[in-house]
């Protein structure tokens, strides 16, 4: 009974922690934007009402545009207030118990990374190096002793493996290719979820960045071997899935 009001809550708060994760991924690193100030229009100013603030519906409504002065609203906000819906609705639907919290959780995490990542190319180490610790701590938590080191091994091989291509990257082209936060994220979803899921986490982040390089390229965008690509967001999703796929009841059974 507690868990499945558990799982409802999480449903509920989704889109609104979607629309805090969302201004505050914008916001990033001046937090003070979205503890201290109230909504507003960046074209006009204005504060927005609270029917300009419900997640995802508010931006359809207003087809995108502020009410006053037409202003196009960011399109990643609707586009967070939805992942974190399915975010939560997914770690439900893939997971039970306590371990549902977990997965939400870290789906969230890895939510605001990747939106950071969009916006700057820069993966917030707040997220990447909070998350090596708080994924040891889980292995041990669910597996003892021995997981422990699966963890370990898997967040040391995670940032060897990408630190060591973004080197060689450099050292071939004299210019920078992967960041240390792409290793640094690697080496978080290595500490949970264990070695053996690295490649499983490299070919889900690269799978889904080269498909949002094929829509880029169905809206325009230019392709060419300068283009720059954040990595981060398909990292933190092979992360995210290769969680659940550990976790959960099937791959327990």
């Amino acid at each position: 009974m507690i868990a499945a009001i558990l799982d409802i809550f999480l449903v509920a708060a989704s889109p609104f922690v979607g629309s805090f994760l969302t201004a505050a991924s914008r916001a990033w690193p001046d937090w003070n934007r979205v503890v201290a100030a109230r909504s507003s229009c960046d074209g006009c100013g204005r504060t927005l009402g609270p029917l300009e603030l419900v997640p995802v519906f508010s931006f359809l409504f207003q087809r995108g545009k502020c009410r006053s002065c037409g202003t196009g609203i960011w399109t990643l906000h609707p586009v967070g207030e939805a992942a974190a819906i399915m975010i939560a609705v997914t770690g439900v639907l893939a997971t039970d118990g306590w371990i549902t919290s977990l997965a939400v959780l870290l789906g969230w995490a890895l939510l605001f990374a990747a939106l950071v990542d969009l916006r700057t190319f820069l993966l917030p180490d707040v997220i990447t190096l909070g998350l090596i610790p708080a994924g040891l701590a889980v292995s041990y938590g669910l597996g003892g002793l021995d997981e422990l080191v699966w963890a370990t091994l898997g967040a040391i091989a995670g940032y060897v493996i990408l630190a060591g291509i973004g080197l060689l990257y450099r050292l071939l082209r004299g210019r920078e290719g992967l960041g240390m936060g792409d290793a640094k994220l690697l080496a978080a979803g290595g500490a949970w979820c264990g070695l053996l899921a690295l490649p499983w986490i490299v070919a889900i982040g690269a799978g889904l960045t080269l498909f949002g390089v094929a829509i880029a390229s169905l809206f325009g965008t230019r392709l060419s071997r300068d283009l720059a690509l954040p990595f981060g967001p398909g990292l933190a999703a092979g992360v995210f899935f290769g969680f659940l796929l550990a976790r959960s009841p099937l791959a327990a059974g």
